[in-house]
């Protein structure tokens, strides 16, 4: 019992010290506050409101109250403006100024917040208190790219969601293991990456400077 107890003991500082390292790197590290080169995409607000108009269309057809079957295309300018405001909603993070991009089966996502913002998973939360705060309000580029899948419920009938699986994820111009988003943010990287979808959704599909969404009876 005794050597057991000395094995977690150990266990427990060796995670201590490889998440003290990687609180350490993000500190000291000066590529995290430097800026990578940004290419806005320009969007206006009647692009926000045809988004908007898009996505009320798979909630038509999920009530049975549209007959259409037509693929649902949402432009970058589109999803640009759509996207702002939900990953605040979602999972609190404001991206700001937001990049969305959409090459063959990836997307593209960069924009700038608060360091306090991706430092909501324990131990960073509690340890914020005792940060400086003029680190923590300091600005961070946020650069991820990866891919966008349908799952399917494990019932007919059951919950369908759709992920984001990060191939790539830089903070500033510093490469950073993907899996960090989930070890800095904790559940709001669950919430940011996995999302329920409608029953009545069949494909999401990422193509050139657009997403297609395709839906079935």
């Amino acid at each position: 019992m005794r050597l057991g107890c000395v094995g977690c003991l150990l266990l427990v500082v060796a995670v201590l010290a490889v998440l003290a390292l990687a609180v350490g790197a993000l500190f000291l590290s000066v590529n995290v506050f430097e800026a990578p080169d940004s290419q806005p995409v320009p969007f206006s607000r009647g692009d926000g409101f045809a988004a908007q108009q898009k996505l009320y269309e798979v909630v038509l057809r999920q009530a049975g109250r549209s007959s259409r079957r037509d693929p649902i295309v949402l432009s970058e300018r589109e999803a640009n403006a759509f996207l702002g405001r939900h990953l605040t909603e979602a999972a609190g993070l404001m991206l700001s100024p937001l990049t969305v991009r959409f090459t063959k089966g990836q997307v593209f996502v960069q924009g700038q917040t608060p360091l306090r913002n991706l430092l909501h998973g324990p131990p960073f939360a509690q340890l914020l208190p005792y940060l400086p705060q003029s680190r923590l309000e300091q600005p961070v580029w946020v650069t991820a790219r990866g891919r966008i899948d349908l799952e399917h419920g494990s019932a007919a009938g059951g919950p369908r969601y759709g992920t984001v699986t990060l191939s790539e994820l830089t903070l500033g111009k510093q490469p950073v293991a993907s899996f960090m988003v989930y070890v800095m943010m904790g559940p709001a990287a669950s919430r940011l990456l996995r999302w329920q979808v409608p029953a009545v959704v069949t494909a999401i599909e990422v193509e050139d400077r657009q997403l297609v969404i395709r839906t079935g009876q």
